[in-house]
């Protein structure tokens, strides 16, 4: 008969770990919970100093590797009793477990790791966690001297972080990252865009029918010639026109008119009945009057186009050609000048010579073209412009394009002063192409490339303040042309720099580089290996003399190599790296500085699908000097190990664990007294010796404490902690676990 145990009141607890993946997943939640705790509680005395707690940058793996853990990891944790509750303390009794609960596993990856020339060191713990007893021994009372102090500033990412800054080529000063993009020369409204003969379009037709529809009348007449008389009109003409018009005050000055007229002619000159040929045109004017003055504020009008030749009748046009253009214009105190003004112009061809319903040639041409009049004087200190043209080219008429190409340029500026050096322009380029030369379907080869620029122009001199741009290129080489590239690329660089007194030596700078990479070298569709590699940084040098008053990093690197050629890499990597610091005394000695670094990995060597070990190591820490002489007057630190051993490589992992450590302290004057610590431990264990998917024991521990020396003689004054423990036995692995331990133990003092 099972025994379970546990203390008044947890009942409900316990009950959450009755079937085998139920208590997994409450093992879990219960675990990420601690952990989410843990980090909060660290960066408590930072945020009293008014500082926020942070992260940042780089290694120093040997040295957190090195460190185990307070005093109080598993092994020293399960020492002694809770015997005696000193006043305050709460503490959850809990019964003694059997003895023969069972053993922890042995695990050992020796040799799992991926055999990869190009992966990068290795920097992630992939040792197991020490073996964990069966049954866990009475708590004891924690103190703030098992956080040490030194062997968390040894595995803090600051002490070695990068202060590498990335450089970009052609984007070190505000002159050359402004030569990335060159504005359009013309910046004008588009050929076509002023709609020549839509006054002769507006002409209501001279014969014809006439019905008013509400404020719309319409005229139309419809002329035709059938000269067989066979009831097929070798030609049919027909013309309308609309108006609509709201005068509410009947002045004869309506507030709002609407023009729409089409002329539409088609042709069938066999008389088969069916039409071979149209010519199509729309035009449409829009006033508005609002006032009833009888001075137009608003107009807008436009003229459509449209022509189709079907010679061969099969409703699969040969030739088709679409044209727009048109234009509007706002002039709210009808003064003649415009204050806003838009023109667009668009051509759409499709050329399908044999009629078979996949065109030769398509292209798109379209132009918009928009100003602006700020001091409403005639003069226009805005304008914009967009060009896209697309073309596709399939010659042999099998579906498939041998050339696409896309390209796409936006632009605008304002310039105050109208001397032609604008105060503000930014831009906008996109080409893309592909070509798949043999017409199989699959390209061989296929580009991109996008481009944003902005610049700042305060004082109009030519010479841009400010500018930033970014700049993305895509590149997929499919050399045997079967569908699978066997090279693809993305690389990104931005930069910003910001210079205000234009002597070329910006007061703050930050770049941008990245590359992303897919290598499938046998083309069989799977990828060896991609990566992704980025380097970031940002500094501020506000009186420019070489010493930065803040700086930021960024490193990533990601790896995935897959060798055998199946849907499972072998190894999988990612480490990170964030460093920022703050020297506004610009003496060298930081005010601020904070990191972090974070590294995981995932190895799978017979790539099955099922890893034989991962893990994730992260380390975080801030420390505050603000009186920028060396010693810190806080600083807070965090370390966490998350390992999963699964020798046999069953899908059932022998060993998985998560081990966590937080420590703070202020210390504001410096005298190596610290007048508050505070610190956290989580320690989670699940083990399944056997491999057989129903773990034998789970065990997590968590601690907290937080003390004072208010008096700074090195003896605590006051403090408060919590003690968590659980511990949990399957004997005989049916799912349901035979014995159940938990104990919480909760104190606080009495602060003078």
């Amino acid at each position: 008969m099972p025994v379970t145990r546990h203390p008044p009141g947890k009942v409900a607890v316990m009950e959450a770990y009755r079937n085998r993946s139920g208590r997994n997943l409450g093992i879990a939640c219960f675990t990420l919970t601690l952990v989410v705790i843990a980090s909060l509680g660290v960066a408590s005395l930072l945020v009293r100093t008014g500082r926020l707690g942070g992260v940042a940058n780089d290694p120093a793996y040997v040295a957190a590797i090195s460190y185990s853990g307070p005093k109080t990891d598993v092994a020293a944790s399960t020492e002694g009793a809770a015997t005696a509750s000193a006043r305050n303390d709460a503490v959850v009794s809990r019964a003694a477990t059997p003895a023969d609960a069972g053993t922890r596993a042995e695990s050992s990856t020796a040799g799992s790791r991926a055999d990869s020339g190009t992966t990068p060191p290795a920097t992630v713990d992939s040792t197991p966690g020490p073996k964990v007893g069966p049954t866990p021994a009475p708590v004891t009372q924690p103190s703030i001297g098992d956080w040490n102090a030194s062997s968390f500033e040894a595995s803090s990412p600051l002490k070695d972080a990068d202060r590498t800054m990335p450089t970009a080529k052609g984007g070190g000063t505000v002159g050359q990252v402004a030569s990335w993009f060159s504005p359009p020369k013309d910046v004008s409204p588009p050929a076509g865009s002023k709609v020549a003969g839509i006054d002769t379009l507006l002409t209501p037709p001279a014969m014809g029918d006439a019905h008013k529809d509400g404020n719309c009348t319409t005229r139309e007449s419809v002329e035709a010639t059938d000269a067989d008389h066979d009831g097929n009109p070798e030609y049919v003409h027909y013309r309308s026109l609309t108006l609509c018009a709201v005068d509410k005050n009947k002045d004869g000055h309506p507030e709002w008119s609407l023009w729409i007229a089409r002329d539409v002619q088609l042709w069938d000159n066999d008389s088969s009945g069916t039409f071979n040929a149209i010519e199509g045109v729309q035009a449409a004017r829009e006033i508005a009057d609002p006032n009833s003055d009888g001075k137009v504020e608003y107009l807008a009008q436009g003229k459509w186009t449209l022509s189709a030749v079907d010679k061969d009748e099969d409703k699969t046009p040969e030739h088709v050609l679409i044209t727009f253009g048109g234009e509007q214009g706002l002039d709210a105190n009808t003064n003649g000048n415009v204050e806003f003004y838009r023109a667009a112009v668009l051509r759409l061809e499709l050329t399908d010579a044999n009629s078979d319903k996949f065109a030769e040639f398509a292209s798109l041409d379209a132009k918009v073209f928009q100003t602006a009049d700020e001091g409403d004087d005639g003069t226009y200190e805005y304008a914009g412009i967009l060009l896209a043209n697309a073309t596709i080219v399939d010659a042999n008429s099998d579906g498939h394009n041998e050339t696409m190409e896309l390209h796409a340029l936006a632009y605008e500026r304002y310039d105050a002063n109208l001397d032609g050096n604008p105060e503000a322009q930014r831009g906008l380029k996109f080409d893309a192409e592909a070509i798949d030369a043999n017409s199989n379907g699959f390209a061989e080869r296929a580009e991109m490339c996008l481009l944003a620029f902005e610049a700042v122009d305060a004082n109009s001199d030519g010479r841009p303040e400010a500018v930033k741009a970014i700049e993305v290129m895509a590149n997929s080489t499919d050399r045997d042309d079967d569908g699978h590239p066997e090279l693809q690329t993305v690389d990104v660089t931005a930069v910003a720099i910001v210079d205000q007194n234009e002597n070329d030596v910006p007061e703050f700078l930050a770049v941008l580089l990245a590359h992303g990479e897919r290598v499938d070298a046998d083309s069989d569709g799977i990828a060896e290996r991609t990566s992704l590699t980025a380097r970031a940084g940002a500094r501020v040098d506000a009186d420019e003399n070489g010493v930065f008053e803040k700086e930021s990093y960024l490193s990533l690197d990601a790896l995935s190599v897959n060798a055998i050629p199946d849907e499972y890499p072998e190894e999988q990597t990612l480490a990170l790296r964030a460093y920022e610091r703050v020297d506004e005394t610009q003496d060298g000695v930081p005010e601020m500085e904070r990191g972090l670094a974070l590294d995981a990995r995932v190895v799978d060597a017979n790539s099955d699908g099922h890893p034989e070990d991962v893990n994730v190591t992260a380390r975080a820490a801030e420390r505050v000097d603000a009186n920028s002489d060396g010693t810190p007057e806080a600083a807070a630190y965090f370390v966490l190990w998350a390992s999963s051993t699964d020798a046999n490589s069953d899908g059932n992992p022998e060993l998985q664990y998560v081990k966590a450590y937080g420590y703070a302290y202020r210390d504001a004057d410096e005298n190596g007294v610290p007048e508050e610590q505070a610190g956290i431990k989580l320690e989670a264990y699940r083990v399944d010796a056997n491999s057989n998917g129903v773990p034998e024991t789970v065990d997590v521990t968590f601690v907290a404490i937080h003390v004072e020396d208010r008096d700074q003689d090195g003896t605590q004054d006051c403090g408060a902690w919590v003690v968590k423990q659980y511990h949990a036995e399957d004997h005989d692995e049916d799912g349901t676990w035979d014995t159940i331990d938990y104990v919480e133990w909760y104190h606080q003092d009495d602060c003078p």
